[in-house]
């Protein structure tokens, strides 16, 4: 949610530093199958090597991830670079710090990582599906110019000169007029439905340039999870989403995309290794749009129904305070209803009979109270701050969807389609399962048929899971990351712990146990008890800076930062109209956020994240096949890919 700017009253709805990954489990909750981690269905033995490559890079396209997007555009010549033309490592110890080849060989002791790999397709979705049915949030106008809803289809565009329009990368244009929108590095003798890319310096030169294209100005409520899922695993993606004449009216799922089904089928071979790169500063923000019977769009609107609105949501009932896992913790939302366990009145709920504390007025018991600096941080509410680990114990409702969907999407032989999805995630576990996950099958369906069978019923192919990564370069600081935060010249660790994994997303996030949580994970609008105050210096914390007033922010209300690190290049808000920047309006104030220039508070010196708890859950969920990086660079974002490399090396042909 890149924190949605308002330059109204109405209030409104950080990178490449080192990578690690862990062998634990996703988490103890309940919906987890089996031992409780990533488990991979059993049957005939698969393909474990591979020496094709599809890259799948899942951006952030909201306000603020223009810096970020710099960040991995300096990253892609040494990304790409190194794919087809790989490093040294120690004969003796594969997996230490790799070193570039001199003059093509390798020094005496060293091998080459992995022989260099000449098959790469590699593709962009955005962070961007629309409001998901929100009338007021996301929804996007004639030809959607400022890309609100990217469809989870493959991006070909280049971002448009000073006074230009965008344009579409010709190598990237589908050869038929339909699908394609990929990059295609291969053999003179694979056929594609794009252009190959005649050079490897042509490689670099147009997927930089399509990084530059996905911009930072789509849906400030962002599908990170979502739109790979939509893009890789969803056996029947919709084609649009509308909202009935109910009252209120509830979402309904129209069609197949059947541009997305060909672009997929054009992208993704068979008996390739598949990456999915996922790059954001903030935490996941879908809902299910078919949550409790097509509901999903009211947690994403300034005007939630019944409401007060300005962006203020309703309040959890008392049980909520103590035990968000308590059957009875519900919403005051639901006032004309019982609760489920105790059958008492949810309107006789103390919560639902007044404000949260905090508020110097009440517009409507039962309901947080429309943010503003006057407002306690306790009372106040926006819809910017809705996406968090403790939505369930502020709101008593999650409509979410249960993490383990995108855990199995990426493990899982089998997935369910549209009819066959559970849409509570606490009963997740009861998912019937019924088609060949797309991400394991022999063959694609291109579109041209979209009925169930040729979308479900396809032939079971090679790709063991193995051969499935998942990175999420998010807000975590790469200080927990270090095996010493204070020895940057050591790289940082390949694998985290269980300790490393608590201290990253606390003992138990699925059942609100977050004890042993490093504080900057916390996801809260209010300081942070063991980190500078506001009324610090600005670099009072060395990952941080400090606390703010998240009652200042340009947004009308925001969250606390994982981490911050030094832009490059200082930005002007003044000069922006607070496009993309951070440093205007009450943001300016003393205690407002610790990016901004001290002696000239308009300036934006310090790019930051948020807390990406669900991203990094999922990397968690996939244990070996998760990839952790911080988006907040502790050095060159080049350094950012040298443990995916690790990682990968024993799954390339030899």
């Amino acid at each position: 949610m890149d924190r949605w700017r308002s330059r109204a009253s109405v209030a409104v709805l950080a990178l490449f530093a080192g990578a690690c990954a862990g062998r634990t489990a996703l988490d103890d909750g309940s919906y987890v199958s089996g031992d409780g981690g990533v488990s991979f269905e059993a049957g005939p033995p698969k393909q474990k090597t591979a020496n094709k490559l599809d890259m799948l890079f899942a951006i952030d396209n909201s306000a603020s991830m223009g810096d970020k997007q710099e960040l991995l555009q300096q990253a892609i010549p040494q990304l790409l670079g190194r794919l087809t033309s790989p490093w040294c490592v120690p004969s003796t110890d594969p997996t230490n710090i790799a070193v570039p080849p001199t003059s093509g060989a390798c020094p005496t002791g060293y091998e080459f990582e992995f022989p260099a790999i000449q098959d790469i397709h590699v593709g962009i979705v955005s962070s961007s599906l629309g409001g998901g049915g929100s009338p007021d949030v996301c929804t996007a106008g004639s030809g959607d110019p400022s890309h609100q809803d990217d469809r989870g289809r493959l991006l070909n565009r280049v971002k448009a000169a000073p006074g230009g329009a965008e344009s579409a990368l010709a190598t990237a244009l589908p050869i038929d007029g339909n699908g394609g929108n990929f990059l295609a590095w291969v053999p003179a003798s694979e056929k594609t439905n794009v252009t190959p890319e005649p050079s490897e310096s042509q490689l670099e030169s147009d997927f930089t340039a399509l990084v530059g294209g996905v911009g930072e100005s789509g849906c400030g409520l962002e599908a990170q999870l979502e739109s790979w899922y939509r893009f890789l695993v969803q056996p029947d993606p919709y084609d649009s989403l509308t909202l009935n004449g109910a009252s209120p009216p509830q979402a309904q799922l129209n069609g197949v995309d059947t541009t997305l089904l060909k672009m997929r089928h054009d992208f993704l071979r068979p008996d390739s290794m598949v990456v999915i790169v996922q790059i954001t500063d903030e935490e996941d923000s879908w809902s299910d749009p078919m949550w409790l019977d097509g509901y999903g769009w009211t947690v994403r609107t300034n005007n939630f129904p019944g409401g007060p609105g300005g962006g203020a949501g309703p309040r959890g009932t008392s049980e909520c305070d103590t035990n968000p896992d308590d059957p009875d913790c519900t919403s005051c939302a639901f006032a004309q209803d019982t609760k489920p366990v105790s059958g008492a009145p949810i309107s006789a709920d103390p919560n639902c009979n007044a404000c949260a504390g905090g508020a110097p007025t009440c517009p409507q018991k039962g309901w947080y109270t429309p943010a503003t600096p006057s407002v306690g941080y306790a009372a106040a509410d926006g819809i910017n701050v809705r996406y968090t680990t403790s939505m369930r114990a502020r709101y008593g409702l999650d409509p979410q969807w249960n993490l383990q969907r995108y855990v199995d999407g990426l493990a899982q032989r089998t997935v369910p389609d549209r009819a066959h999805e559970i849409h509570d995630a606490t009963e997740y576990a009861s998912t019937q399962k019924n088609c060949e996950n797309p991400l394991f099958a022999a063959s694609l369906p291109d579109g041209s048929d979209t009925s169930a069978g040729a979308l479900c019923n396809l032939p079971d192919g090679p790709r063991d899971p193995s051969l499935v990564y998942y990175l999420i370069i998010g807000g975590v600081p790469w200080q927990l990351l270090a095996q010493d935060p204070q020895n940057t010249a050591l790289p940082l660790k390949r694998t985290l712990d269980a300790s490393d994994w608590r201290r990253i997303v606390g003992a138990s996030p699925e059942t609100h146990q977050l004890d042993g949580i490093d504080p900057h994970m916390i996801e809260s609008i209010a300081p942070r008890a063991g980190l500078p105050p506001p009324t610090a210096g600005d670099t009072a914390d060395a990952i941080n800076g400090r606390e703010w007033n998240t009652l200042e922010s340009a947004s009308g209300i925001d969250l606390q930062y994982a981490c911050i690190f030094p832009l490059a290049q200082p930005k002007d808000c003044s000069q922006t109209g607070g496009a993309a920047c951070d440093c205007f309006g009450m943001a300016t104030s003393a205690d407002g956020p610790p990016i901004c220039d001290p002696n000239d508070r308009n300036i934006q010196t310090m790019g930051k994240a948020y807390p990406t708890i669900r991203e990094l859950r999922v990397a968690k969920g996939l244990q070996n096949q998760g990839v952790v990086a911080s988006i907040c660079p502790r050095s060159n974002p080049s350094s950012y890919f040298e443990v995916l490399f690790t990682r990968i090396r024993s799954e390339i042909s030899k």
